[in-house]
Order: C-alpha cells, then sequence, then structure tokens
C-alpha cells in the first residue's frame, strides 16, 4: 500500500526564500530567512549580509513555533502582550518564539511547514513573511 503526503520540497523553499528576500531587499532591511518542513527540520536558509547576529535564531524559532502551533508567530505575541502571565509560561518551551514573521505553510489546507524571518520591526518581519508565504503555489 502507498501512502501520498503532501511535502514542501527544496524547490518550493527556494522559491519562498527568493520572494522573501526581494521583499527584504525592497525594504532595504537584511534578514535571516528559513524553510522548516511539517517536522520541524530545516529545508532552506539564508542570512543576508548585514543582518543582526541573533536574526538566524530568530528566524528559526518563528518557523519552528509556527508549524509547531500551525499559526502565525504575531498571535501569540498579541496574546502574551493581552496577558503578561501567558507570555511568561509560554515562553518556557523550548523553541517557542512568540514574535511576529513566522507563518505556517499550507497546501490545499494542509500543514507543509513554516516560514520564519528576522532582522527588521514586527511589521518588516511580517511583510517579509508574507510574501515569502504566497510564493508557494
Amino acid at each position: 500500500m502507498v501512502t501520498q503526503r503532501l511535502v514542501l520540497t527544496l524547490e518550493d523553499a527556494d522559491a519562498i526564500l527568493a520572494a522573501a528576500r526581494a521583499k527584504a531587499v525592497e525594504i532595504n532591511v537584511p534578514m535571516a530567512l528559513t524553510v522548516l518542513d511539517h517536522a520541524g527540520q530545516t529545508i532552506a536558509f539564508i542570512k543576508m549580509n548585514g543582518s543582526p547576529l541573533m536574526s538566524e535564531s530568530a528566524a528559526k524559532g518563528k518557523a519552528y513555533t509556527a508549524v509547531g502551533m500551525g499559526r502565525p508567530t504575531s498571535r501569540w505575541e498579541d496574546a502574551g502582550a493581552a496577558s503578561p502571565s501567558f507570555a511568561a509560561s509560554i515562553t518556557s518551551i523550548p523553541g517557542f518564539t512568540p514574535f511576529g514573521g513566522g507563518l505556517p505553510l499550507l497546501v490545499d489546507g494542509t500543514l507543509v511547514g513554516a516560514v520564519g524571518v528576522s532582522g527588521g520591526s514586527t511589521d518588516d518581519d511580517i511583510l517579509v513573511a508574507t510574501a515569502g508565504a504566497q510564493a508557494l503555489t
């Protein structure tokens, strides 16, 4: 018996990173950009010249959180702002990164991975992540 599964390919990840990088260049904000598969494993990653040192870890954490929770990471940033006790407890989960810039990637309603970006403001990170996610066809 053969089981089929929707998967995110390296070609998909390359297209996502290219679109995200193009948006980061357009807004003139150097960033770290990562794409993870459905199991939270890195498919592709780039760190643009001039992006902050910590942006690599933050981008991967945002993607990991987005795929692990199946929700945009900005949702958790908003929840933390509304409830400081929630923010304090949720960040005790290893790898959980509740800052905007991580988006789950869906194909036909199935979670196949996530994109995470870091290096700019929260609005910049969300804008760049969205550009990347929209490249998934």
